[in-house]
């Protein structure tokens, strides 16, 4: 008896917080499925005309009625964000990425060490090979894992409260 009062105590808890929830999120024209940026994440972003760049801050509070963030002590209007990026990446450039990197790095190894013990039938070119495809991976991994959704016609931000 005491158990199941206990459960249904702790049911109860969980379901209030459950049910007022906010949520950022990025929509795509066309696509049913949606980015959720929940609260207190951190969120990276740039805003319309400013040459600063990048600024990193973690949403503290969303009004979905005027359709703003409360980023760091600032409210930030949604329609003046011009690019988000995501603190996921994508998962073929991760994985291709790394292994161009790790097999580049055996390579180097295994062709210093075949120097050092002195086996040059074994170490023609490792060395080279090693670095390029150490510096490819590199380049693979830096130009196309980051996820960056530029806002405009396709893509938009909106704020929605899940309060049942």
């Amino acid at each position: 008896m005491r158990n199941g009062l206990l459960s249904f105590i702790l049911f109860c808890i969980s379901i209030q917080q459950v049910s007022a929830q906010k949520y950022l999120l990025i929509e795509k024209a066309g696509n049913l499925h949606t980015e959720k940026i929940a609260m207190y994440d951190e969120l990276t972003f740039q805003i319309k005309d400013d040459k600063v760049g990048w600024y990193t801050r973690q949403i503290i509070d969303m009004d979905p009625d005027g359709q703003m963030l409360l980023l760091g002590d600032s409210w930030v209007p949604l329609n003046t964000i011009a690019s988000i990026k995501l603190n996921r990446k994508r998962v073929w450039p991760n994985i291709i990425g790394g292994a161009l990197q790790v097999g580049g790095i055996s390579m180097f190894m295994g062709d210093l060490w075949f120097t050092v013990t002195n086996q040059p039938q074994y170490s023609e070119g490792g060395m080279e090979f090693g670095l390029i495809n150490f510096g490819v991976g590199t380049i693979i991994r830096a130009l196309f894992s980051p996820i960056v959704y530029d806002l405009g016609k396709r893509k938009r931000l909106r704020v929605v409260d899940l309060t049942f």
